[in-house]
């Protein structure tokens, strides 16, 4: 009898402690889920989506005044590189938020129909840790493959152009190195022409580096990158935290 009862004690603690690491990953997220920040002359912001890729790229209309038009493509990189240590800081500050005990409120652009709610582990989160059990185990049998091309695709280089040709970017690795604009076009383009054009060949440079690692988009990692994207979502359907429900109107 005692040990059972220690079992079921075994089993409570795991999921407190799965909870918790739920609140935390979605506490770091919150976070980190909008990040963006400014060249230091105030001449463009970069926005960052969830993926940490660069979203979106605006260059303010004032900022012929504050910058040589050779200084444009730095400026964008310097404003790259700051919101992505704003978003690595917002992240560790969610994370160590939530693991404080302080009390958050909601998100403001939370779902007010989404409620909580504990269930016993039951048959479909077995299937489904099942199903989990033979992605992994197939993932970790091409292990090698992946890494090898995964290091090769880090190190390389990457460019990229809008489809006009009048914006280049590069990126090392997953960072924004380089943006160069065409010198003719650059003498009448617009902010809002400059910053479209860069985010149209940062989402260019993006999907070609995917297309460099096409093992990544396959069997079984395709699949193990759509399971693990929630790590909230993937603890409540393995039982080990509660699951999201809606309610009716």
């Amino acid at each position: 009898m005692s040990d059972a009862l220690d079992d079921i004690a075994e089993l409570e603690a795991l999921r407190r402690q799965a909870e918790d690491l739920s609140q935390r990953l979605a506490a770091g997220e919150r976070e980190a889920a909008e990040s963006s920040a400014r060249d230091s002359r105030e001449a463009v912001r970069v926005s960052l989506g969830r993926d940490g890729h660069i979203a979106s790229v605006e260059v303010f209309p004032q900022w012929r005044r504050q910058l040589a038009a050779g200084q444009l493509g730095a400026a964008i990189v310097e404003a790259a590189e700051e919101a992505a240590r704003r978003r690595s800081e917002a992240w560790a500050h969610g994370v160590a938020h939530s693991v404080s005990g302080e009390v958050r409120e909601p998100a403001p652009d939370a779902d007010p129909t989404v409620a909580s709610t504990r269930e016993p582990v039951d048959d479909s989160a077995v299937d489904y840790a099942r199903n989990l059990l033979y992605v992994l185990r197939d993932s970790y049998a091409r292990l090698d493959d992946l890494e090898s091309e995964t290091e090769q695709a880090a190190l390389s280089q990457t460019t990229a152009s809008d489809p006009d040709g009048r914006v280049r970017v590069t990126l090392d690795g997953e960072r924004l190195s380089a943006v160069s604009v065409d010198h003719v076009w650059l003498r009448s383009a617009s902010a809002v022409h400059l910053g479209a054009a860069t985010t149209q060949a940062l989402q260019q440079a993006y999907a070609n580096r995917k297309e460099a690692v096409p093992l990544r988009r396959s069997w079984p990692y395709n699949e193990l990158e759509r399971i693990t994207a929630d790590p909230a979502q993937l603890l409540a359907n393995l039982g080990l935290a509660p699951r999201q429900i809606r309610r009716s109107d």
